[in-house]
């Protein structure tokens, strides 16, 4: 992980106004480091962009992150797209 915090990593993500490419990279980061309970924060962030919090779902298919990505699953607080897809992510690490 580079230098910045989870949290700063989390804020980065958050951050409207910042660069595209940096708000990506941060989400690698915190995927990297195993963060998944900041990464699971992002994907329950409703006014950001739909595709980070999509890019920060896909970061908790990891077996790692699978306890984070069943809690959003089973806690059905996504909006339904969303809902579906973290249900067949968590389908994919389960059969891993």
């Amino acid at each position: 992980m580079s230098s910045r915090t989870p949290e700063e990593c989390t804020d980065l993500a958050l951050d409207e106004g910042a660069d595209e490419a940096k708000r990506a990279g941060a989400i690698r980061e915190l995927k990297t480091a195993n963060e998944c309970d900041e990464l699971a924060d992002i994907v329950r962030t409703e006014p950001i962009a739909d595709r980070y919090r999509r890019q920060a779902l896909e970061a908790l298919a990891t077996p790692q992150c699978d306890s984070a990505l069943r809690h959003l699953v089973e806690d059905e607080v996504l909006e339904e797209s969303l809902q579906r897809d973290a249900e067949e992510l968590l389908e994919t690490v389960d059969g891993e």
